[in-house]
């Protein structure tokens, strides 16, 4: 039998039949409350001097049973030699008609005796007792010494319906020669065989339901029934909301055994039956046992029809100020349980991959740190819980997020400036247009056949550049500027320079430096731009060229405007010979020196005078007349230089 329902008592009405849990009829049938002072543990009858040292709830019958395994494994042992026995009785009140389960543990011992193994017997037996004689008795159970339990504890439960009403429960072995066999007996149980139909419907996660979705799989939960030996399920249907008859859908016969956990999805199945939405099932389950003819009980489910969701959603990818691409989505059904989630693939598509991140809701998320290097796609699943309208299940969408990402503002512009170290040689500033956001910088200077200029090339991280090594006056270079970042790919534009000195004067400016710029009118092309982005992806671009060093102190911006604010002020420009030079400086560090130097790079120290934000020169009437530059030192080295004039 089930083990069910061990503890409580549970009332059950089912169809006008009403029947209480099984409980165990013998008292103390496994033998454990007994008195341990006793000198013996027979089970001695009334009329002994032993009376009070029994074992609770039994008395011999016969002979003189021994209690044996104590504490431990309390037993009851017996024995029968030449048709003589011992044998135990307690009461037990069986009624005629009535179904009762019988259990109990045996194990016995022939002594190696092939005959005693074939005609001892076991038995246990319902009968009525006075005065120490049987009056009537109906064998419960009867089986021989040689059965599965020869030296073996054995289970052994059997079905009984009594012929007549009983008091008491016999037990004894039998064998009528020698030598003797031995009977030990344990945990005796007879329970009133009541029959109880009850079962409900649930979902693969135990969870009771009376609607379910189509296609979702029903199982039927038995296991509060009681006392059945046999059951059969089939089922019926009309149109959900009809208040029509059932119409009979298919069975699935007589099964032996116990009704517990059934899939009920997949029994109907195998007659080639579904339940299809739309329809209110009526499942009917009948029961019954060797006492008790077959027992109904019917219960009804309705399969709801799906309505499908809308899984569309929309993004809207833009570049941060990082320079990294986030991906905004948003749903389309905002009435819908939403599941958001980020791949990344090795080849692209929307299959497969790596999740990034964990799992994300709402109606609107937005996916940040994004790179046009890697591929990525959104998956996006819906969902609803079943209501009165119908099933909602899982649906579900996928994009590929659109890479690379462009931005407003966006420019690879950038702007020249010229000038002329002391040895002579030309110096070309560089200077990125501002982007809204982060980028990275590659630059190199180019002569006019397309050859990298010895030493004039930076990456990545500097939007300016200073270059000067074996750049000449007068001569046709371009500069190649390019930037990219995680939201786009390299773009790049060119422009062609050249210095020249020059040499008329007018009164604001006598000769000095000129940039002269052209448009570099080029497309690259995609073998050409392919390569580059190649070394981006696989990081080699930021190796390939030197980090270009910035010439100021971390408080400033290292950039042309910075150079800009940090110039030499002088006047008068031009300056007459024998005359004082006043010259102007924002620095905060005091000068330390200050030279005049020629075109050639001579360099002649300056006697000056410190004031509070400028210092006075004296130019000596023997200098001759052309163009020079001042060059000034402050006391953290840091230089300046300004072309002069001097008449």
């Amino acid at each position: 039998m089930k083990l069910k329902n061990t503890i409580l008592l549970l009332w059950m009405t089912l169809l006008s039949f009403s029947g209480i849990a099984q409980t165990n009829l013998v008292t103390n049938g496994d033998f454990s409350i007994y008195d341990p002072n006793c000198p013996d543990f027979n089970f001695i009858g009334n009329t002994t001097t032993w009376a009070s040292c029994g074992v609770t709830g039994w008395t011999e019958f016969r002979g003189h049973p021994a209690l044996w395994g104590v504490p431990n494994n309390p037993n009851a042992w017996m024995w029968s030699a030449n048709g003589n026995f011992e044998a135990l009785q307690t009461s037990v009140a069986f009624e005629q008609g009535k179904c009762y389960t019988v259990s109990f543990e045996v194990w016995t011992d022939d002594n190696n005796n092939a005959n005693a193994n074939t005609n001892g017997t076991i038995n246990f037996r319902a009968a009525n007792v006075q005065n120490g004689a049987i009056q009537n008795q109906q064998v419960i159970y009867t089986n021989t010494i040689g059965g599965p339990y020869l030296n073996n504890r054995t289970t052994i439960t059997v079905s009984f319906t009594p012929t007549a009403n009983f008091s008491t429960l016999i037990i004894n072995p039998f064998f009528n020669g020698n030598p003797q066999v031995a009977m030990s007996v344990d945990n005796i149980v007879v329970e009133e065989d009541n029959l109880a139909v009850d079962f409900h419907f649930e979902d693969s996660s135990g969870t009771e339901r009376n609607t379910f979705c189509y296609g979702e799989t029903i199982f039927l939960d038995g296991a509060n029934s009681t006392g059945e030996d046999n059951y059969f399920i089939d089922a019926w249907r009309r149109p959900a909301g009809s208040i029509g008859n059932f119409q009979y859908v298919s069975g699935l016969g007589w099964t032996q055994g116990e009704l517990n956990t059934v899939n009920l999805t997949s029994l109907f199945n195998a007659t080639n039956t579904t339940f299809e939405m739309g329809y209110e099932y009526e499942i009917k389950v009948a029961m019954n046992n060797t006492c008790n003819g077959w027992l109904p009980l019917t219960k009804r489910f309705t399969i709801l029809g799906n309505i499908l969701l809308d899984a569309n959603f929309t993004i809207h990818t833009f570049c941060a100020g990082d320079g990294t691409i986030s991906a905004e989505v948003t749903t389309i059904d905002p009435t819908a349980y939403q599941w958001w989630g980020l791949f990344e693939t090795n080849t692209g598509g929307i299959m497969g991959g790596t999740q990034i991140g964990g799992i994300q809701t709402g109606n609107t998320y937005t996916f940040t740190g994004l790179s046009w290097t890697k591929n990525y796609y959104i998956k996006h699943g819906v969902w609803k819980d079943s209501d009165k309208n119908g099933c909602y299940p899982w649906q579900e969408n996928r994009k590929i997020v659109p890479t690379p990402v462009s931005w407003s503002g966006f420019t690879t512009d950038f702007s020249l400036s010229a000038g002329s170290d002391l040895n002579g040689n030309v110096t070309v500033n560089v200077l990125a247009d501002s982007n809204p956001v982060q980028t990275y910088h590659g630059w190199e200077v180019y002569d006019v056949n397309h050859n990298l200029v010895s030493n004039n090339a930076y990456c990545c991280n500097s939007d300016t550049a200073s270059f000067s090594a074996g750049l000449l006056i007068n001569t046709w270079y371009y500069v190649k500027h390019g930037i990219w970042n995680d939201c786009t790919d390299w773009a790049e534009t060119r422009k062609y320079f050249r210095i020249q000195i020059q040499e008329s004067a007018t009164e604001n400016n006598i000769g000095g430096f000129i940039i002269e710029i052209k448009e570099y009118p080029y497309e690259p092309d995609s073998g050409y731009t392919r390569e580059i982005n190649e070394e981006i992806i696989s990081g080699t671009i930021f190796d390939k060229y030197p980090e270009y060093e910035r010439r100021f102190s971390d408080d400033k911006k290292s950039s042309l405007a910075t150079q800009e604010e940090n110039r030499l002020e002088m006047y008068p420009n031009p300056v007459q010979t024998g005359k004082t030079l006043t010259v102007l400086t924002i620095s905060t560090n005091s000068i330390e020196k200050v030279e005049l130097v020629t075109f050639s790079g001579k360099s002649t120290p300056l006697h000056f005078v410190k004031q509070r934000e400028s210092i006075l020169i004296n130019l000596d009437s023997n200098i001759s007349k052309g163009m020079y530059f001042i060059k000034t030192t402050d006391i953290s080295g840091v230089t300046m230089v300004r072309q002069l004039a001097i008449e």
